[in-house]
């Protein structure tokens, strides 16, 4: 682990999209600030990557693929845990995951760390440690010390903060690990 004010240099979320023609969210937190936008292209969500140099790179994808059958047991672990997540083999996440793991080999490629994230499953788990229902995801990053520079956000660009933020939480241990032999999936601690 590193320091705790280092961790907030660098983090990148990404909302991934399935389809390089429907909007990707990108959020970058550094220095306890975070910017959120939309790409489309894999070559845009690089060329940010190679820009900002991240620690870290939290994607809203799956990254693996079931060992048989169409689900994988950590989703399966998920949805026991009570944060339900769509399978990668799925009817409509197929392109998807695919283009998570080439988007993963890419960022590993270049020495970059890669979690696996479910942003609307960190909402859940923030919600839970902050005991408070209706906690919107701007609250949240002010909670975890992050302030946002956007005045409205689009739900990709959200569940890319929601990304970051996780990311984040991961970096300063502050996090749970759903690990199956098939994959793993980040979430933050929800417990103080």
């Amino acid at each position: 682990m590193i320091g705790c004010e280092e961790v907030y240099l660098r983090v990148v979320g990404i909302d991934l999209a399935g389809d390089e023609r429907r909007p990707t969210g990108i959020a970058i937190i550094k220095e306890r600030v975070a910017i959120a936008f939309i790409a489309f292209k894999d070559h845009e969500i690089m060329e940010v990557i190679d820009a900002i140099k991240p620690l870290i790179v939290a994607v809203d994808s799956p990254l693996t693929l079931p060992m048989h059958g169409y689900m994988r047991e950590v989703d399966r672990r998920m949805h026991r845990l009570g944060f339900p997540v769509l399978p990668p083999m799925f009817p409509g996440m197929r392109k998807l995951t695919m283009r998570g793991m080439r988007l993963k080999a890419k960022l590993e490629g270049r020495g970059i760390s890669v979690i696996e994230v479910h942003p609307r499953s960190s909402l859940k788990a923030l919600r839970r440690r902050f005991k408070d229902d209706n906690l919107n995801v701007r609250e949240i990053a002010l909670r975890v010390g992050v302030k946002v520079l956007e005045a409205h956000m689009s739900k990709d660009e959200e569940d890319a903060l929601l990304a970051a933020i996780t990311g984040l939480l991961y970096m300063k241990g502050e996090h749970y690990i759903v690990r199956c032999d098939d994959g793993s999936i980040v979430l933050p601690r929800w417990c103080a």
